[in-house]
């Protein structure tokens, strides 16, 4: 009996354990701000703080690596230096947390983006074919169609002056439309499903509130509680049934050109790590994602590079005008060969790579440490000469994008938050700090290292064709509205009217024929 009793002891004692040695032991020398609450820690302050108010405003305090506390105080680790990031986002020695895997796999299935190891790689190797730059170039007449379509849709809709409407909804479908049909041969907006609202319910979700935030930490102590019929895991559930319909009809039509019979041949090639052939159940998984993740992101980005254009009179100015004189020199629109050439659209790259580095879609990668690692820093730890950091298995991790390396004044220069395209055109624009961020393009919009995002090519040259279009044949100014921008549902950033966040997301600009 008294074995039972002490074996029982010491079940209950080990995680109290854990916990309280992970609590005030892991990363005990990394410098943080203090935290005043043990339920939330620092989350409820993070997930409520508009965007370049939190991450950007500790890391000037503690550097650019420095540590949070979670709820019930677990320690966070937040890696901002460059050397860091890279060693984390490079390794197999981390991993995406055990909770968002589980999350992924029960809103889209198993698919790529709850893999990893061996089964993440031969996944993407196997899709990397559907994703060349000359597959999105075989396409991207559906770019044109969808931008020309949407030109005519706005030029009714103004009439002759101009007219102040929220530009959000109308981008969102047309990016649903071009991941829609180039990938799967379906048109969503004209279809009779309920997809577009479902996606719109995920994510446009509200600011998060306490319960919300605490509902995440419960999430990720026991993901169990995902099953749990919530109102967004129901509209994901639908969701997932409304695609799947979709994908499976994707899966069983397996012939065509272009894009679609890329993937599908690609996915009819994959075979497990048991070499086995791919499901019908996991090819639909792979296409949810795809398709998730295709349209959210694209129309984030378009949005908020027409809200700076709205900013910026003059840059909108220059980009129009270098587009007409391409007009002008050569009797037509710019193509997408054009377009895919910096030398030829020498600010329309630039303006899109702008773009890309200040408002990226993601506020921060996570990762966790499966094993005990030691991470490198090119900056010390602040008060200290250290340049390393010691690392227990299970510590997570995470790296600022939105807020952090992507505008950081160490890498960027003093004028890291302003919107200025001219910085990837002028001679020493970029600061040689830059080449310390290994990421392609010098940002962590796409990621970096085997989970750097699949879509890129598609995504750069869809963003280019619509602003190219869009901004030929509109003006875009702002109204009265202030605008800020919260890390929403979806995993993704949205703009609020301030003093009007009750409306929900939505960005007005007053739109006129150019």
């Amino acid at each position: 009996m008294g074995y039972i009793l002490l074996a029982g002891g010491v079940i209950i004692l080990s995680p109290i354990l854990h916990w309280f040695w992970s609590c005030f032991w892991w990363l005990k020398d990394v410098p943080g701000p203090p935290c005043t609450s043990f339920l939330f820690g620092h989350a409820l302050e993070l997930a409520q703080s508009k965007i370049g108010a939190s991450y950007n405003r500790w890391s000037r305090a503690y550097g650019q690596t420095f540590k949070l506390r979670g709820p019930f105080l677990e320690p966070w680790l937040i890696v901002g230096d460059p050397k860091g990031l890279s060693h984390v986002l490079l390794s197999k020695a981390y991993v995406r947390p055990k909770s968002d895997r589980i999350a992924l796999e029960l809103f889209f299935g198993r698919g790529l983006f709850c893999a990893e190891g061996d089964e993440h790689r031969k996944m993407r190797k196997t899709l990397n074919g559907a994703f060349t730059q000359q597959s999105v170039q075989d396409v991207s007449q559906v770019f044109y169609d969808l931008a020309y379509r949407l030109t005519g849709k706005w030029t009714d809709h103004i009439d002759s002056g101009t007219k102040a409407f929220n530009i959000g909804p109308d981008l969102h479908i047309l990016t649903l439309d071009a991941i829609s049909m180039t990938m799967f041969m379906h048109n969503l907006s004209e279809a009779q499903d309920n997809i577009p609202s479902l996606l719109h319910n995920i994510t446009n979700s509200p600011m998060p509130k306490e319960g919300a935030v605490l509902a995440e930490t419960l999430v990720s102590i026991f993901p169990i509680l995902l099953k749990i019929p919530t109102s967004i895991k129901r509209w994901a559930d639908r969701l997932r049934t409304e695609l799947g319909k979709i994908a499976e009809n994707v899966w069983l039509g397996k012939v065509g050109i272009g894009m679609h019979a890329k993937l599908l041949d690609s996915l009819n090639q994959y075979q497990n790590l048991e070499n086995e052939k791919i499901t019908k159940e996991e090819a639909v998984a792979q296409i949810i994602g795809i398709l998730f993740a295709g349209s959210e992101t694209t129309a984030n980005m378009i949005t908020e590079c027409l809200y700076e254009l709205a900013n910026h009179s003059d840059i909108q100015t220059k980009l129009r005008q270098e587009l007409a004189e391409f007009k002008a020199t050569t009797g037509r629109d710019p193509g997408v060969e054009d377009i895919s050439n910096a030398s030829i659209l020498p600010y329309l790259d630039a303006v899109t790579r702008e773009t890309f580095r200040t408002k990226a879609v993601l506020r921060e990668i996570s990762r966790a440490a499966a094993e005990d690692d030691i991470i490198p820093l090119e900056f010390p730890l602040a008060g200290t000469n250290r340049r390393e950091v010691h690392v227990k298995a299970g510590q997570l991790i995470n790296i600022p994008v939105r807020d952090g390396i992507n505008v950081d004044e160490k890498i960027w220069g003093s004028n890291a938050n302003i919107f200025y395209p001219e910085r990837w055109i002028e001679k020493e624009g970029l600061p040689p700090a830059v080449n310390m961020v290994r990421a392609q393009g010098h940002v962590l919009t796409f990621g970096d290292g085997p989970k750097v995002c699949l879509g890129r090519s598609f995504a750069i040259t869809e963003f280019k064709v619509i602003v190219s279009v869009l901004v030929s044949h509109f003006t875009f100014a702002r109204d009265d509205s202030v605008f800020d921008f919260y890390h929403v549902g979806g995993n993704t950033i949205k703009p609020f009217v301030r003093g009007r966040e009750s409306e929900g997301v939505q960005m007005l600009l007053q739109v006129g024929l150019a």
